[in-house]
């Protein structure tokens, strides 16, 4: 019987850096890529943030996806319109680490692509989105974290989502900035 095993540490992971995407100075004039997973009502959160961007920091427009399904990537329609129109983005949520990764990996495949982008996600699943960015070589990748006594799951109020919106506004602002 033969193991055939997959190195999950080639390429970047492999002692190289992973570059991360060159940041605009402002927001001002970037269109927000949202990659929403559509766990509870995290998309709530993500619309609101992304308002918030637009009053005060003037973005040009938004370019929202909700994926089909919590742990998998967007449909190739989907990264085909984050691609053409997103400059900057934000992703997340996730209860669980599989959805929790595939944002994590959902952020950096948007990196790679060229478009700065920050991963939101709740502190029980934060080992797991650091051990998919190291697996890649970015150690220091910005993530943006919810705690306690928010829900995993998203499972969140109108006003919880407003309000969760509005603690991580700023850390949105500067991780996507220089």
């Amino acid at each position: 019987m033969t193991i055939v095993t997959l190195d999950p540490t080639t390429g970047f992971g492999s002692g190289e850096e992973f570059p991360l995407a060159l940041r605009p100075e402002t927001l001002k004039g970037q269109v927000l890529g949202v990659v929403a997973n559509g766990l509870g009502d995290s998309e709530a959160m993500f619309d609101a943030i992304a308002s918030a961007l637009t009053d005060a920091d003037g973005l040009a427009g938004v370019c929202k996806v909700v994926k089909h399904s919590v742990a998998v990537p967007p449909q190739p329609e989907q990264w085909a319109e984050l691609l053409a129109h997103a400059t900057v983005a934000v992703t997340g949520f996730g209860g669980c680490g599989s959805c929790s990764t595939r944002s994590m990996r959902d952020a950096l495949d948007l990196e790679a692509a060229g478009i700065p982008a920050v991963c939101v996600v709740h502190s029980a699943l934060e080992p797991a989105v650091r051990a998919m960015a190291r697996l890649v070589g970015a150690d220091e990748y910005p993530v943006i974290v919810i705690d306690y006594p928010h829900n995993p799951t998203a499972v969140w109020t109108k006003e919880e989502s407003a309000m969760l919106a509005a603690q991580v506004l700023d850390a949105v602002r500067l991780r996507l900035t220089r």
